[in-house]
């Protein structure tokens, strides 16, 4: 596993892991493009291994078409990783930030759930 990015390599050198992790995510959205044209990408040989088609389209895009990564991305690549960020392919929730919600109900409820003339 490699080592992701700390507070002081990325205080020393802003611009470089800046533009690392924007060319990263743009490689994940192009990525995530071919993935889905998986058993549809064909060629004059016959269907085309995903892989191709990733290299292909990562090779036509220009470094002045890359998108800046939304707030809140996290790249898959441990090494652009901030150290501070968790993994992405970890889905659990954050843990609750506040009291827990203690819904309580009115005297009498079961009066009205056993009423008959209600229906």
């Amino acid at each position: 596993m490699t080592m992701p990015i700390t507070s002081a390599q990325y205080k020393d050198m802003k611009e470089y892991w800046d533009y690392q992790r924007k060319v990263q995510y743009n490689r994940e959205v192009i990525y995530n493009i071919a993935d889905q044209m998986k058993n549809k990408a064909y060629n004059e040989f016959g269907p085309m291994s995903i892989e191709e088609v990733k290299k292909h389209l990562w090779d036509r895009v220009e470094t002045d078409d890359y998108e800046d990564p939304p707030k809140g991305w996290i790249p898959e690549d441990d090494k652009l990783r901030f150290d501070w960020e968790p993994d992405p392919k970890d889905k659990r929730l954050p843990p609750p930030k506040g009291r827990p919600v203690i819904l309580k109900a009115k005297p009498g409820w079961e009066k009205k759930l056993n009423d008959d003339n209600d229906i």
